[in-house]
């Protein structure tokens, strides 16, 4: 008969770890849906940094300062007037070289072709 108390320093089987594995699992998917997350008041200014927050402690409500929120809104202006800037500026190129985009495009086709046989192996004669 075994002493009181059971086998101290018996491994866990297979199927008990299993199973301790499934409820910790379990609880921690439990614990995820259960939780209570923060409330996000600028929705369309997010960084990097809220998502860095966000996941290290999702419960905390993300403001942002009223310095920050205007620097943001001012790199989103000036990306926007960039990609406006850039729109204008490509239909008038296609207009100019209408005229001569087939010659263009041909040679161009001509330099992106690269010759094959340069890379071959090629075997070095010993010059000793």
């Amino acid at each position: 008969m075994s002493p009181p108390g059971g086998k101290i320093n018996r491994p866990k089987t297979e199927l008990g770890k299993k199973l301790f594995k499934r409820r910790r699992v379990l609880s921690r998917d439990k614990r995820k849906k259960r939780q209570i997350v923060g409330a996000v008041v600028d929705q369309g200014l997010i960084t990097v940094h809220h998502l860095k927050k966000r996941k290290s402690s999702p419960r905390a409500n993300i403001t942002l300062s009223g310095k920050k929120k205007r620097k943001l809104l001012k790199q989103l202006q000036h990306l926007q007037q960039e990609k406006a800037g850039m729109e204008v500026e490509a239909p008038q190129k296609k207009q100019d070289s209408s005229s001569s985009s087939s010659s263009s495009a041909a040679a161009a086709t001509k330099k992106k072709k690269k010759p094959s046989g340069s890379q071959q192996d090629v075997e070095m004669a010993d010059t000793e």
